[in-house]
């Protein structure tokens, strides 16, 4: 279990706090905690990083269905030599005959 520390709180701030925990019939770390629970309650979860699709992924569920003219697919491999043509790195050609996976990754 988590464990917090609640430094620099004012004097009556927490007498005010131990007057709340007596009416409710709780020490003064039970009435924090509960405090804090209601608090931390009523916040909507955090979506985690991990939990998120990638654009990567959205992008494919969008597309899937559509596919590219013959055209289209012509003007997008011009689109990656030309790109190739301006860059160190390269995008490799899967179906090449010749293609072979760097050895070094």
């Amino acid at each position: 279990m988590a464990q917090v520390i609640v430094r620099k709180l004012d004097d009556q701030s927490k007498e005010r706090l131990e007057a709340r925990a007596a009416r409710n019939g709780r020490s003064l770390e039970a009435e924090a905690r509960a405090i804090l629970e209601e608090a931390a309650s009523s916040e909507a979860p955090t979506v985690l990083r991990n939990d998120e699709r990638s654009f990567g992924d959205l992008m494919y569920e969008r597309f899937k269905d559509i596919g590219l003219t013959e055209g289209e697919f012509r003007r997008f491999n011009i689109g990656i030599a030309e790109i190739n043509s301006r860059s160190e790195m390269r995008i490799p050609d899967f179906e090449a005959e010749d293609y072979e996976p760097d050895s070094k990754t």
